[in-house]
């Protein structure tokens, strides 16, 4: 293993825990929306322009909820954050596998349920943001 895989898979371990923290410090944004305006980030242009959803819009609020124990909530306010969610999840938790059997970093790419869970996602994702815009939300 060289030391460019060490950093990539320290920086997934890492990242993702992170991200976690971050989200559980959160307070989610009732309306469903704007949780991530508490980093300091700004509003969603698309909804800030045309009142219309960005396809992930609501992503941090269902991190969020997710980590305050409200998955239901979250699963209401962005089903596909949820989906992106557990799939993050079961690649952190399966980093250190890949690390600890000192496996270059790109055999994650290669693993049977890479493809296939990233087009699921990006098909979540596009169906909620569907839905979304169908239902005038």
């Amino acid at each position: 293993m060289r030391a460019r895989d060490h950093a990539l898979y320290a920086a997934g371990v890492l990242g993702f825990a992170a991200v976690a923290a971050t989200a559980a410090w959160l307070h989610p944004d009732p309306s469903g929306l704007g949780t991530h305006t508490q980093l300091h980030l700004p509003p969603c242009g698309l909804w800030a322009v045309f009142r219309r959803p960005c396809p992930s819009c609501g992503m941090t609020t269902a991190f969020a909820l997710l980590l305050h124990g409200r998955p239901l909530t979250a699963l209401r306010v962005q089903p596909a954050g949820v989906g992106v969610f557990a799939a993050s999840l079961a690649l952190w938790l399966y980093l250190p596998v890949g690390w600890l059997r000192r496996r270059p970093f790109e055999h994650l790419f290669a693993l049977r349920a890479f493809l296939p869970t990233v087009v699921g996602l990006i098909l979540l994702i596009l169906g909620v943001w569907a839905w979304r815009l169908a239902a005038g939300w």
